[in-house]
């Protein structure tokens, strides 16, 4: 018959309990003191000293010195086992209080790390006034992943040490620094009485941060972005000032190299309505709405059409319409360029198939999608599955892209080229490339940025730069399309400049697949450039 629950916890020792280590040891002290009484004879002496000595005195020492020897036996084992879990306990407690420090640290800066940023940040907040306010900076670094491209994760190592140290020595000792994240720094900056100090504080960290780092395989160059809010001023709660901070830190970053902004009201608005942005884009690639819309490009040699250029277009019901210089950068962040890039060639293909084969079809790839190695056997698949002709196809390249060029870009250019895809460099003339990357990448088109030809009217500067990129793509064996062309004028310089090939609202702006018919038929009737110049050809 087996033994009840309450039964079998009364006959249940626990041997880890001090409590019973305790009871063994005077147990067991009172067990040897019988032992070593009974081996010695002191039994039948005590006896025979009590028998002698019955109405003595000495009877009551005797068991009074007999009680304290078992006495003392046991208690020296008693204290022996106390004196051995203080100490392990002593030594529990400096183990936990290390491991507490350690979670509440950055193991490479040895920085507090968010956890006693958060901490600090309560307690500061708890104090504020508007006469002690307290300032939140919230600090990211650029840079990191060219050095660790460059040099290796241990340089990335070394150079946020650097920083971190450089950080520390500029920061008053009342204020903490805290390692938040990989390429992300938090500082609390209590007691301050105006804008000045926090202000002050970031200017000499951008400062510090402008001197380059010392790595083992050389130097390195960071920049950073430095977001602030304050208390109470800009909210109560410590979730509330972070959020605020960090919103300002990602509006510094937008702004270029090395920026302060302070938290301002419209910052929360334009971070709602990017979010909203987001998730109406995810639900629109899901959907397959974004519409394109396709510019003719014509021939300034013979005044045709010589094919259309297809751009992406998206009205939203809730948020209306969304520019793809708005849309485009947010699918690139969120990932979702290549699924948004490969729909549209797709559509584009299908759509492309139905005009004369003469036409070409250009198409814009974004910097992002050439860091996938696998986009040129995409672009291939698409073609063979739509049945487009490679040899009618033109992609267009930015220059940031150009600059950026990696082992990844060279594959999908290499793998467009063989299959007879037409390469374009657009954008032309804004800064980036270089004649000597020109001589060592191989391109079929120069496309010369609108910015110069909106200026041919007034500016000498511009006739001057499309002039040379005339020349110089003629020297190449480059076609050239210039972007933007609005009047006869323009048109007359360019095409009187060698310039092969143009676009713009002279001719027509960017018109739906369905459209493309209507286009052609008033092309035939009455060419591509109104007489008069005012009317056009999607009129």
């Amino acid at each position: 018959m087996r033994l009840s629950t309450p039964r079998l916890r009364i006959l249940h020792f626990d041997w880890r309990s001090s409590a019973t280590r305790d009871f063994i040891a005077l147990f067991g002290g009172a067990t040897l003191a019988s032992l070593l009484a009974h081996l010695y004879g002191l039994g039948p002496r005590l006896a025979q000293l009590g028998q002698r000595y019955v109405d003595s005195v000495l009877d009551d020492i005797i068991f009074i010195v007999f009680v304290a020897f078992l006495l003392s036996i046991g208690l020296t084992i008693f204290s022996y086992r106390r004196y051995r879990e203080l100490a392990g306990g002593t030594e529990a407690r400096t183990i936990k209080g290390d491991l507490r420090d350690l979670a509440r640290h950055d193991p490479l800066t040895g920085l507090p790390n968010g956890r006693l940023f958060d901490e600090k940040l309560d307690l500061c907040v708890g104090l504020a006034t508007d006469t002690h306010q307290v300032a939140v900076l919230m600090l990211g670094i650029d840079g990191l992943k060219r050095i660790k491209d460059t040099h290796g994760r241990a340089a990335v190592d070394k150079a946020i040490c650097e920083f971190a140290t450089r950080l520390a020595d500029i920061l008053r000792k009342d204020g903490l620094l805290a390692r938040i994240g990989g390429d992300e720094f938090g500082i609390v900056l209590p007691n301050i009485s105006s804008h000045e100090d926090p202000a002050n504080l970031a200017r000499r960290i951008v400062a510090s941060a402008a001197d380059s780092f010392a790595i083992e395989t050389g130097s390195a160059e960071l920049s950073l972005g430095i977001g602030i809010a304050i208390a109470p001023i800009d909210g109560v709660t410590p979730h509330e000032l972070v959020r605020r901070a960090e919103r300002a830190l990602y509006r510094a970053q937008g702004d270029g190299r090395s920026r302060v902004r302070f938290f301002e009201p419209d910052m929360d608005m334009r971070v709602e309505r990017r979010i909203n942005i987001e998730r109406e884009l995810r639900s629109a690639i899901a959907s397959d709405i974004i519409a394109l819309y396709y510019q003719p490009v014509v021939s300034l040699v013979s005044n045709r059409i010589v094919g259309f250029e297809a751009l992406a277009r998206w009205e939203n019901r809730t948020l209306g319409h969304i520019p793809p210089d708005v849309f485009i950068p947010i699918a690139e962040e969120t990932g979702l360029i290549n699924a948004l890039g490969d729909q549209l060639f797709r559509r584009a293909c299908f759509d492309a198939t139905a005009w004369p084969e003469a036409f070409s079809l250009a198409f814009n790839i974004s910097p992002v999608q050439l860091r996938d190695s696998a986009l040129g056997e995409r672009i291939i698949s698409i073609l063979e599955q739509t049945g487009f002709s490679p040899r009618r196809l033109e992609i267009e390249i930015t220059e940031s892209a150009f600059v950026e060029r990696n082992g990844a870009a060279t594959t999908v250019i290499d793998d467009l080229r063989q299959a007879g895809v037409r390469i374009a460099l657009d954008d032309f003339g804004t800064g980036y490339a270089t004649l000597s990357q020109l001589l060592s990448f191989r391109l079929d088109k120069i496309k010369i940025d609108r910015s110069f030809v909106s200026h041919l009217d007034e500016s000498t500067d511009s006739r001057v730069i499309v002039r040379a990129i005339l020349g110089l793509a003629k020297e190449f064996g480059l076609t050239t399309t210039a972007e933007g062309i609005e009047d006869e004028r323009q048109l007359a310089y360019l095409a009187s400049n060698g310039c092969t090939e143009g676009q713009g609202y002279l001719f027509s702006g960017p018109v739906p697949a369905a459209g493309i018919p209507v286009l052609l038929d008033r092309e035939a009737c009455d060419g591509p450039v109104p007489d008069n110049g005012a009317r056009r050809l999607d009129a």
